[in-house]
């Protein structure tokens, strides 16, 4: 592999259809395999398109939704089924880590029979990971702000964390919008941004294309494709058309993307 590329795992909004699981993809480099989001159906994606999961060295989390999260327990087993060794870092917000934990011990996953090492990390607002070769920054998004009144009610734990992720590589900037509550949490990290990987469930989709205009956006991939859009592909290529914004992709499961 010579270029930077990612794979399109997941592409349904949080209703899977029979073409599409739920929101998943995979950044692949020269040194690295790193996974983001892990919706239901990643394992069977990973295996239909010949994606030795034992490489995927990092995995990071958006939000706690089932259709981002609820993939990563049978990833885990699987991991575990081969006898990997190499240790697995997982990134997902703080609010997270202990019912993942709880989770995973639930479904017999116990850490001390476990093959590999699982090592949860926290995402907190302006979390940044970085090795020799990529820069990840988290933003805070209100996608899970509609709950408040029931956390409030109820006292529950919950603390509402939901990211937007930008992934710089290689003199590359892609946002990952994750899930969010409208296209205003993407303003102020968009600009200039050579890839925009965006969810199509939330935001309003006439707006999102005047913000990608107006950030100067090279190209985006639409995903998180909800079932009300699907087959619309020529509506909204014609929609970003009456935008001029042209370097646009309807997302897939199986798609490649070269960076």
């Amino acid at each position: 592999m010579n270029r930077p590329r990612i794979i399109i795992l997941g592409s349904s909004s949080g209703m899977p259809s029979p073409s599409r699981f739920c929101s998943s993809f995979l950044l692949e480099t020269e040194k690295g395999k790193y996974l983001f989001d892990a919706g239901e159906g990643v394992s069977f994606s990973l295996l239909r398109n010949k994606i030795d999961f034992n490489e995927i060295n990092y995995i990071f989390i958006t939000h706690s939704h089932v259709d981002h999260l609820g993939g990563l327990f049978l990833l885990i087993q699987m991991m575990h089924l081969t006898q990997r060794k190499t240790p697995l870092e997982i990134y997902l917000p703080e609010e997270a880590i202990l019912g993942v934990e709880n989770f995973l011990q639930t479904l017999y996953l116990f850490k001390e029979k476990l093959s590999l090492r699982l090592n949860l990390h926290p995402i907190k607002p302006k979390f940044v990971f970085k090795n020799e070769e990529i820069n990840i920054v988290a933003h805070l998004n209100l996608h899970l702000s509609g709950n408040e009144e029931v956390i409030r009610e109820h006292n529950f734990p919950n603390q509402m964390q939901s990211f937007c992720l930008v992934i710089n590589l290689e003199e590359k900037k892609i946002v990952y919008s994750g899930d969010i509550e409208s296209s205003n949490d993407l303003a102020g990290i968009l600009f200039d941004a050579d890839l925009l990987i965006v969810e199509l469930m939330h935001p309003r989709l006439k707006k999102l294309l005047s913000l990608m205009m107006e950030s100067k956006v090279k190209s985006a991939v639409f995903t998180h494709i909800p079932l009300e859009l699907e087959g619309e592909e020529k509506m909204i290529l014609e929609k970003a058309g009456e935008f001029d914004f042209d370097n646009l992709l309807i997302a897939y499961d199986g798609m490649v993307i070269n960076i």
